[in-house]
C-alpha cells in the first residue's frame, strides 16, 4: 500500500514493482489530498444513497457536526481493501451491518485491523465482533440514538439500530457523539511533530568557529605571510606559500568534518504499543525523528502492515524535493529522505504478529515474572485478575525478577487505549508513567521500556537515541496464583 503522506513535494518519485507511477497518480485518493477543505473523510457503504447521506449527515441531520465528506467504492464488497492500509486515509468508516455480513473474510479482517490501529467503524445494525472487541457502558451521548459501542485495539466500533440512518434525518434533534472519528481528523495533531530538534541539537560544525579559522587563515595567509617573506628577501614564494596554505586549511577542515561532523546521527522515538499476547499481535503507535549530518541513501524501511505519516509543519508541505519511494515487499523510503542536516518527523502506525510476551510464576503469594519483551524493563505494574497490584523495576531482557505487591485497585475511572488515541496519544504518555493503574484492567500490565523492540531501523543501531516507549500489555494467562 502507497504510504498515506504529502505527495506534492518537488520531484518525488514513487515506485510500484520495479514501475514508476506517473505524478497524477500519486495526486489523487489520498488524506492529504482530499483534505484540502479540512473536511473528514467517510468511506460510506454504497448502498447508503447520496440523498441519504446528506440528510443524515448534513444540514439538520444527526451527524451534521462532524463534517464529514463522503466517498464509495462502486465496485462489489468483495473488491474492497484485504489490507487495512487501505482503510486508513478514511476518518470514518458507514456500513451497514448486512454488508459487513457479506463481505469477504479478508476483507473484514482488514477493516477489524483498520479499527484495531485507531479507527472507527459506524454500523447500521448490529454485527458479530471479534474476540478482543468489548462492550463499554453506555455514555449519555449514546442513548439518544440508541448506540453501543465496542473498544477494539485503538479504535472503536459504533453499532446503531438498523433505522439509524432514518432517525438522525428526523430532523430530532439527537446528534452523533463527536467520538466517532480518528485522532488524524484532529487540527491539532497535524503540523508540527512533537518530537522536533533543537537548535543545539542540530549544530554540528559551529559557524562562529569556522568564522575565526577563516580569519586566522586570511590573517596568516595575508599581512603575516607577506612580512615574513620581506624579511628573508623571498617575496616570489608567495606564488607558493598561499596555495599551500589554502591547500593545508582545507585539509584541516575538510578532515574535522569527517571526524566530527559527518558522524552525527541522532533518533528520537516515542513510541506506544498495544501487546495482546492472546492473539499474538501488536499494535504499535510511534513518533520518530532522525537528524544526519550527511546523506543516508539506505534510507528507512517499513512493512506493509505499517503506515507513515509524515509531520508537514504548519504550512502542510514538504518543502524539500528529491524524495524516492520504492514500494515493493515492503515500503522503502530511500534516496532524499534522511539528508545532511534536514530533520525528518514521521508518525508511524503498525500492526504487526509478535511473540514477544511476559511470564508469570506464582510461588504461594509470591509472584515472579520473566520478561520476554525483548527490552529491558524500566518499571512495570500488573493487575491481576482480583484487581491486585504488583509493580517491578528495572528487569533486563530475558531476566527474571519477583513483583512487589502494591494493594488493590481503587480507581473508578478506566482509560482504555482507545482513549488515550482519540485524545492525542504521545500527550498522554506521562499519565502511563505517574498513574498506570488508570490504565488497568485484570489480566493487564503498562510496562516502560527502555528500548522498543518495535519499528526499529537499522539506523538507530548507530545513533545516538533519546527514546520514551511503553507497552500496554493483555496477558495470554490468567493473572492468578
Amino acid at each position: 500500500m502507497i504510504p498515506v503522506m504529502e505527495f506534492y513535494a518537488s520531484s518525488l518519485r514513487v515506485e510500484v514493482d520495479g514501475m514508476l507511477l506517473r505524478e497524477q497518480s500519486l495526486h489523487r485518493d489520498f488524506r492529504s489530498y482530499r483534505n484540502y477543505y479540512n473536511r473528514k473523510q467517510a468511506l460510506v457503504d454504497s448502498r447508503i444513497s447520496r440523498t441519504e447521506f446528506d440528510a443524515a449527515f448534513t444540514g439538520t441531520g444527526g451527524g451534521n457536526a462532524l463534517n464529514l465528506e463522503m466517498n464509495q467504492f462502486e465496485g462489489s464488497l468483495a473488491q474492497l481493501y484485504q489490507n487495512w492500509l487501505g482503510y486508513s486515509q478514511f476518518n470514518l468508516l458507514v456500513f451497514y451491518a448486512s454488508s459487513i455480513n457479506d463481505m469477504p473474510e479478508g476483507v473484514r479482517r482488514a477493516m477489524f485491523d483498520y479499527v484495531r490501529a485507531g479507527g472507527s467503524l459506524l454500523t447500521i445494525g448490529a454485527i458479530s465482533l471479534p474476540e478482543d472487541f468489548v462492550e463499554r457502558a453506555p455514555a449519555s451521548q449514546d442513548l439518544p440514538l440508541h448506540l453501543k459501542v465496542f473498544h477494539g485495539g485503538y479504535g472503536k466500533v459504533i453499532s446503531g439500530s438498523a433505522s439509524l440512518i432514518k432517525d438522525m434525518s428526523d430532523g430530532s434533534g439527537n446528534s452523533l457523539p463527536d467520538y466517532l472519528c480518528d485522532m488524524f481528523s484532529a487540527y491539532e495533531f497535524r503540523g508540527d511533530s512533537p518530537l522536533r530538534f533543537k537548535y543545539d541539537e542540530t549544530e554540528t560544525l559551529s559557524t562562529r568557529w569556522l568564522m575565526v579559522i577563516v580569519y586566522i587563515f586570511a590573517f596568516l595567509i595575508g599581512p603575516v605571510n607577506v612580512f615574513v617573506l620581506h624579511r628573508l628577501g623571498r617575496k616570489i614564494l608567495v606564488f607558493l606559500t598561499v596555495p599551500v596554505a589554502s591547500a593545508i586549511c582545507c585539509l584541516f577542515i575538510y578532515g574535522y568534518y569527517l571526524v566530527f561532523e559527518s558522524a552525527t546521527l541522532r533518533v528520537k522515538r516515542q513510541a506506544l504499543t498495544l501487546l495482546d499476547e492472546r492473539f499474538n499481535r501488536a499494535v504499535t503507535l510511534a513518533n520518530y525523528a532522525v537528524f544526519s549530518s550527511s546523506s543516508r541513501p539506505e534510507g528507512l524501511r517499513f512493512d506493509n502492515q505499517t503506515e507513515v505519516f509524515t509531520y508537514t509543519g504548519s504550512d502542510g508541505r514538504m518543502v524539500d524535493g528529491g524524495k524516492f519511494i520504492s514500494l515493493d515487499e515492503d515500503q522503502h523510503l530511500t534516496t532524499g529522505w534522511i539528508k545532511p542536516k534536514v530533520p525528518r518527523y514521521l508518525h508511524l502506525r503498525a500492526l504487526q504478529t509478535r511473540r514477544e510476551r511476559v511470564s508469570l510464576t506464582w510461588q504461594s503469594e509470591d509472584l515472579q515474572l520473566l520478561n520476554g519483551l525483548g527490552a529491558d524493563i524500566e518499571s512495570i505494574t500488573l493487575m491481576t485478575q482480583d484487581r491486585r497490584l504488583f509493580i517491578g523495576k528495572n528487569i533486563a531482557a530475558g531476566a527474571q525478577a519477583f513483583m512487589k505487591a502494591s494493594g488493590s485497585a481503587t480507581h473508578t475511572v478506566y482509560r482504555a487505549p482507545s482513549d488515550l488515541f482519540s485524545s492525542l496519544w504521545f500527550k498522554e504518555l506521562r499519565t502511563l508513567q505517574s498513574s498506570p493503574e488508570q490504565h488497568l484492567q485484570p489480566g493487564t500490565y503498562v510496562a516502560r521500556i527502555k528500548s522498543s523492540p518495535f519499528l526499529i531501523q537499522d539506523v538507530d543501531s548507530q545513533a545516538e537515541r533519546v527514546e520514551e516507549s511503553y507497552v500496554i500489555g493483555i496477558l495470554k494467562g490468567d493473572a492468578q496464583p
